[in-house]
Parts: C-alpha cells; structure tokens; sequence
C-alpha cells in the first residue's frame, strides 16, 4: 500500500430521490402493482438480444481483420457483451446474463485482443446466439451450468497460458471464481 496520504473528499448526498419517494417503508401495494407491471411487461427480449448479438458478430468480424487499437477493440466486444448482461436477465434469459456476465469480466480484464481472446468471444457468440434461437429462458438447468463452468475455464486456461508465458497477470482466474 502507498504511503503517500490521499485526501479524502466528501460528497455530500443528494435528496432528490427521497424527495420523490418520501421515507420510510414503501407501500406493499405500490411494491405488487410494480412487480405485476414488470412480469406482465409484454416486452420480447429476442429483438432486442437480437441487435446485440449481431454487434458482437460485426466486432468479431472486424477486429479478425484488423485489431490494431486494442482500447477500442476491446470497447468494441464489450458495449454488446455488457448490454445483454444488462438487459437478460429482467426478461428471463438467466443463462444468457451469467454468460455475459462471465464474458464482461473477461474482457474487462484483458488488456489485449489476441487470437485466443477472439476465439473464447467467438464461442461465446455462438453460444448466446444458440441459447437465444431455441428461446432457452432461465438459468438452463444442468445444461447452463456446463455452459457456464466451460467458459469459467476457458478464461482460466486463457489466463493460465499467458502466465506461463512469462505475461503479468496478477491473480486474474479470481474473477471467474463465481461468475
């Protein structure tokens, strides 16, 4: 840990939202008008997964060709990735958001697009687009487990093999623990 003292810097909250809301407990029946509202939303996820995936799938293409500004190229898997993760699991796609989930942090731990990361994001698009054309909602059961026990590790070899190489990756493997 540095020596060096940081100075700490107080923000002061903002009341906005509890001007809104008011204080204390809310409402059990604003809570159950508001989860009825959310089950019953109507909204299909599949569209909208769709547009997503077929982002993921042009990066893939593009940074096959040419991954030169690896910040961007980075950026450029990630923006997808993280809005399925976002957006899945409130419509019942959990496999699809823990798989995302997995990959976001992958991602977000590289430092580099190499040959190997493009082919764990390639699996993984092949995956979530699979789950996502037979309509698998839920968590997957013993099925989405493998799926995400078999990504988990294709991380870790990832990491395993740039560590054998001589590469700094600190303790990497930790993110994709609980995934």
């Amino acid at each position: 840990m540095d020596s060096e003292k940081k100075e700490v810097r107080i923000v002061k909250a903002n009341r906005l939202l509890q001007a809104k809301v008011g204080i204390g407990p809310v409402d059990e029946k604003k809570i159950a008008k508001s989860q009825k509202l959310i089950d019953n939303h109507g909204v299909d996820f599949l569209p909208l997964a769709e547009v997503y995936i077929a982002e993921l799938e042009q990066a893939l293409e593009e940074l096959a060709k040419d991954s030169s500004n690896q910040e961007e190229a980075i950026a450029k898997l990630t923006g997808p990735v993280m809005q399925l993760k976002a957006n899945a699991a409130m419509f019942g796609y959990d496999l699809v958001g823990s798989m995302s989930n997995i990959m976001l942090n992958f991602l977000e731990t590289i430092e580099k697009i190499d040959r190997d990361v493009l082919e764990i994001a390639k699996a993984n698009h092949k995956t979530l687009q699979l789950i996502l054309n037979n309509d698998m909602k839920g968590d997957g059961g013993p099925f989405g487990k493998e799926l995400t026990t078999e990504l988990k590790e294709a991380c870790k070899r990832y990491f395993a093999k740039k560590a054998s190489a001589g590469d700094d990756i600190d303790d990497k493997d930790a993110f994709f623990i609980d995934g």
